[in-house]
């Protein structure tokens, strides 16, 4: 089958289409050679969504188009980019319409001047607003929802408490009104799981590299620092609570619970899809928090195992097992040479390859002493073991390979800790000289001073209404204290690279005796 078979526009039949779903176009504009032109088309034709619902004209899309282009290249790229030699709208849109990413229709004519003017509309079918918008989302779109279910066992397990109160004393619209905030709890919650799993995949996918080493570690830290408590200490008391309801959770509850949150006078072909939804949240919930492998002890246990190939990853790209080795290019260089189709082919790519360095030889012991004397090039050639294929460069013979030599990358890390170490501690000893005072009263801050700041900021904690924050350090040196200002009024701190905005603190920083 060539290329060209696979083509949108190609004909034939596949035999699988006729017990399967088949061929899709609308995602054809991404694959287009034009692709940049379409998308652009239907950025535009998704903003204009947010504000009109009617679809877009020709002209109006050609008008948006230009300034949607010019806001993001510039008016002159813009100008030469839409002009008709190089970009033809019409054959545009025209694509876009047969691979059912746009729906066309005309205004009715009313005027004589509407039957002389192009009355053509154009609006995006759903299916391609759901991709599009997909397909643009930012890729820490998911970290970013995963970040705000800081708490979600622990909101679970709070409203399945007062769901499971409501049933009991049968007050379905308020158990209606707990449990929606539970599905929508479950839902950002699998979402969540589902990009960790996702990452975690592609990351643990081949041999490992600094990406997917940091991909790994960031989705650990990611689920330490959100979940892994809340999941350990909330996931027993949620399955036993679920396990003590679910007697009562009949279907004629649920029913009572789905028209509770409904209109009185909801049909039954509205209430029954709403029931078997809620009763496969149910079913979903009980997977996640009840028995040994459920899914958020499962999630963990795949967290916990990720430990061990992160650290053994690590360990292999940054020392090798304490030696440089080139093992991986030396053996592709080889198959290459011996799939040569002939010698001065192969020496060819020997040179290329290895360029200006000489050609290190392989010593091994002569077997008399006869043989000392005879040069590399006239000797026979030398039996390889298998043990030095596979250890070559720890082998006992030949030259050993030098270790990493990580001395000057040591002293320099050590001097930079030092330097910020006493960057550190020349701050705080300033912060301490404006204990006392009121944010509005301090001269500019250095850059080290605004970032000591913000931590002590992240340290006083308070609770919501309260106008007191207090914390300690972590090296327990520190009290940091925040007054919130009478008329809560904001002030402006300056630094050299820039300004930082916040409440007129009346700021206090005491230190701890030891």
């Amino acid at each position: 089958m060539s290329d060209g078979d696979e083509l949108i526009e190609s004909t034939g039949v596949d035999p699988w289409a006729a017990h399967l779903p088949g061929q899709e176009l609308v995602p054809a504009y991404l694959t287009s050679r034009f692709a940049a032109q379409y998308r652009a088309i239907v950025d535009v034709m998704v903003e204009a969504q947010d504000t009109s619902l009617t679809g877009m004209s020709f002209d109006e899309v050609a008008a948006r188009l230009r300034a949607w282009v010019g806001e993001r290249a510039g008016p002159q790229i813009a100008d030469r980019l839409v002009h008709d030699e190089v970009f033809s709208l019409d054959a545009r849109l025209d694509s876009l319409v047969r691979w059912a990413v746009l729906t066309r229709w005309q205004e009715p004519a009313r005027t004589g001047e509407d039957f002389l003017r192009r009355r053509d509309r154009f609006q995006l079918t759903p299916t391609a607003a759901r991709l599009h918008t997909f397909w643009t989302l930012e890729l820490g779109a998911d970290e970013d929802a995963a970040a705000d279910l800081t708490l979600a066992p622990r909101a679970i397990h709070d409203r399945l408490h007062e769901f499971a109160a409501a049933i009991r004393q049968r007050r379905f619209p308020a158990a209606a009104a707990e449990y929606q905030q539970i599905i929508t709890l479950h839902h950002g919650m699998a979402v969540a799981a589902r990009s960790w799993q996702r990452s975690l995949a592609h990351a643990l996918s081949g041999g490992p590299d600094p990406d997917k080493q940091e991909v790994l570690w960031r989705t650990l830290q990611s689920y330490v620092g959100m979940w892994g408590e809340q999941v350990d200490i909330h996931t027993p008391a949620v399955a036993a609570l679920m396990a003590d309801i679910d007697p009562v959770l009949t279907e004629s509850a649920w029913r009572a619970c789905v028209r509770g949150a409904l209109a009185d006078d909801a049909p039954d072909s509205v209430v029954d899809p709403q029931v078997q939804r809620w009763m496969r949240t149910w079913t979903a919930l009980q997977g996640w928090f009840g028995g040994a492998d459920g899914q958020a002890r499962r999630l963990r246990r795949q967290l916990r195992d990720l430990v061990a190939p992160w650290a053994r990853n690590m360990h292999i790209l940054m020392d090798t097992g304490g030696a440089l080795t080139r093992r991986g290019e030396l053996l592709a260089l080889a198959g290459a040479i011996e799939r040569a189709p002939d010698d001065e082919t192969a020496w060819r790519m020997w040179d290329t390859a290895i360029g200006v360095f000489p050609a290190r030889h392989l010593l091994i012991a002569a077997d008399s002493a006869d043989e000392h004397a005879t040069a590399w090039a006239d000797a026979a050639p030398a039996p390889i073991t298998a043990r030095y294929r596979e250890h070559g460069q720890r082998a006992a013979v030949g030259k050993r390979i030098k270790a990493i030599d990580n001395s000057v990358g040591r002293a320099t890390a050590r001097r930079a800790r030092t330097a910020a170490l006493a960057q550190r501690r020349e701050a705080e000893a300033t912060l301490a000289a404006r204990s006392g005072t009121e944010l509005a009263d301090w001269a500019e801050l250095s850059e080290p001073e605004l970032r000591m700041l913000l931590e002590l900021f992240a340290i006083a904690r308070g609770t919501r209404g309260e106008t007191l924050r207090s914390g300690v350090t972590e090296d327990g040196r520190w009290q940091v204290t925040l007054n919130a200002p009478i008329d809560d009024a904001p002030t402006t701190l300056t630094c050299p690279h820039g300004r930082f905005v916040t409440r007129n603190w009346h700021f206090t920083l005491e230190p701890l005796k030891g």
